[in-house]
C-alpha cells in the first residue's frame, strides 16, 4: 500500500521539506505532483498562504520540483490544475478522484496562537473530505527518525484499529507502540476489569507483532483518547502515529471522520496517518422481541414521542454491528393494521436501512391488509412495497381517527393514506 501519493504543493520551503519526507514512505514508487490555480488570481499555494507567481513560473516551478522527485527515484507526474469557485480542496480531491492515489500527503505549520492546532484549514479540509488515506506531515523534520520507524499505534480494540494493526507488517514497520487509552468507566471496580481486560488483549497483540519481527512496546493510559495520545506522540520518540479515521462507533455512523483522528491530526506535533477502514459491517434485519422494545423507544426519541407497546406491536429493525439503526412498526387496532413509525436517526441515513426493514415487515405481516399515513414525499417509497394512495374515508375508523386533527385536510398536514391489499403488491 501507499505506492501512489499525491502531494500538493505550494512551492514554499515548508513544502519542499514536506516532500523530502516522501521517500521515507517505504512502499512508495510514484508521486502525482499538484499545484492548485484560483480562478482570476495569480497563482497561489494550494495549502496555505505564500508568494504569489505567474502560470508560467508554476509549470517552471512544477518542473524543477518532480526532477527533483525523479532524483530521489521516484517516479512521478506534475499537474497543474484551475480551482473553480476557489474550491481549492475540491480541486485536489477532484485530482485525486481521477489519478486514484493510495496516499494524500498534506503539509502542516506552525502552531495557531489562538486555536493551538498544527492544521492549516485547507489541510484540514483535505483530510475531512478525503476518500483514501491521508499523511499529515509537520515540516521542517520535527525528529522522531523516518517517518516509519518507530510508530505509534493507538488501539480501540475496534475493527477500524484491529485493521490498522494488521497493515503494520506490510507497511515495514520495525518498532511500534501500542496505546490503548480508557476514557471512562462507572466504578473503581470497572476500571479495574477494563484496565485487566487491556492489558491481556494489548499482551496477545504485542505477540502476534513481534511473531512479525517487529519491535513492540505496550502502553495503557486513563484519560480523553486525543489527550493522551498525543502525550504519548509527544513523550515517547515516535516518529508517526497511524490511527483509522473511525473509531469503535464512528464507523457504523455516516461522519466523515471521527473526532479522536481529526484531533489527533491537528494537536500531533509529529506526523499523523489516517487510514479509511475497508470493512465489511455487520448487518442484521429481523423482527425484534418485546424485551428489546425499550432499543426502539430509545430510536423514537426524537420521532414523534412514539412508543413501543407489546400488547398491540410487531416491530422490525436493522442492526449495525449490534446496534440498532432503523425501525418499523406494525400495530394492531381494533378494526386493521397499521405500518407506521418507520424511522432512522440522521447520523444512520442515506445508507437504504429503511427500505431493508420496510421489506422485512411487509411479507411478515402482509397476509392481512396493511393501512399507513404516509407522508408525502414518501408515497412513491411505500408504493414499491404494494402500497396504493386511498381517500380518508377508506381507512379503518381507528386508524382515521389518529389524524382527525386534520378535519380530513390530510394533504395540507403532508399526510397522504395508503393501503397495501392482503398477500398483494410489489417488493
Amino acid at each position: 500500500m501507499f505506492e501512489r501519493v499525491l502531494f500538493a504543493t505550494d512551492f514554499s520551503d515548508d513544502a519542499r521539506a514536506t516532500a523530502a519526507r516522501i521517500p521515507e514512505i517505504p512502499t512508495a514508487r510514484d508521486v502525482i505532483l499538484v499545484h492548485v490555480l484560483e480562478p482570476g488570481r495569480a497563482p497561489r499555494l494550494p495549502l496555505l498562504s505564500g508568494p504569489a507567481s505567474t502560470a508560467g513560473d508554476a509549470e517552471t516551478a512544477l518542473a524543477r520540483e518532480r526532477a527533483t522527485l525523479l532524483g530521489w527515484g521516484l517516479d512521478a507526474t506534475d499537474h497543474l490544475v484551475e480551482a473553480e469557485k476557489g474550491d481549492i480542496i475540491g480541486a485536489i480531491l477532484d485530482l485525486a478522484g481521477k489519478e486514484r492515489p493510495s496516499l494524500i500527503v498534506v503539509g502542516a505549520r506552525g502552531r495557531n496562537i489562538i486555536s493551538g492546532f498544527f492544521l492549516g484549514s485547507v489541510s484540514a479540509g483535505v483530510l475531512r473530505r478525503a476518500q483514501t488515506h491521508v499523511l499529515v506531515v509537520h515540516a521542517p523534520k520535527n525528529g522522531g527518525g523516518k517517518l516509519f520507524s518507530r510508530v505509534l499505534c493507538p488501539v480501540d480494540f475496534s475493527k477500524p484499529s484491529l485493521q490498522v494493526v494488521s497493515l503494520l507488517h506490510r507497511l515495514k514497520v520495525p518498532e511500534v507502540v501500542l496505546l490503548h487509552v480508557i476514557t471512562s468507566a462507572e466504578s473503581e471496580e470497572e476500571m479495574e476489569v477494563r484496565i485487566r481486560d487491556a492489558g491481556d488483549r494489548l499482551s496477545g497483540l504485542k505477540d502476534r507483532l513481534e511473531g512479525e519481527g517487529m519491535r513492540v512496546q505496550t502502553l495503557l493510559r486513563v484519560g480523553p483518547a486525543a489527550d493522551e495520545i498525543c502525550d504519548v506522540a509527544a513523550g515517547a520518540g515516535v516518529s508517526l502515529v497511524l490511527l483509522p479515521r473511525l473509531g469503535r462507533t464512528d464507523y457504523i455512523t455516516n461522519i466523515p471522520i471521527g473526532s479522536t483522528a481529526a484531533d489527533v491530526a491537528k494537536r500531533a506535533r509529529v506526523p499523523v496517518c489516517v487510514l479509511v477502514p475497508a470493512l465489511d459491517l455487520d448487518i442484521a434485519v429481523r423482527e425484534l422481541d418485546v424485551r428489546e422494545f425499550p432499543l426502539v423507544d430509545d430510536v423514537w426519541t426524537h420521532y414523534r414521542g412514539q412508543t413501543a407497546d407489546p400488547g398491540t406491536d410487531r416491530i422490525f429493525g436493522l442492526f449495525v454491528e449490534g446496534t440498532l439503526a432503523s425501525v418499523a412498526r406494525c400495530r394492531r387496532h381494533t378494526d386493521g393494521l397499521e405500518v407506521d413509525g418507520v424511522f432512522t436517526p440522521p447520523e444512520f441515513r442515506g445508507r437504504g436501512y429503511a427500505k431493508r426493514v420496510v421489506a422485512a415487515l411487509v411479507p411478515a405481516c402482509g397476509g392481512e391488509t396493511l393501512y399507513m399515513h404516509s407522508t408525502l414525499d414518501l408515497v412513491g417509497f411505500y408504493g414499491s412495497f404494494g402500497f396504493v394512495t386511498i381517500p380518508e374515508s377508506g381507512l379503518p375508523t381507528t386508524i382515521k381517527d389518529r389524524y382527525a386533527f386534520a378535519m380530513g385536510e390530510m394533504a395540507g398536514s403532508n399526510v397522504q393514506p395508503m393501503m397495501r391489499p392482503a398477500g398483494g403488491g410489489a417488493l
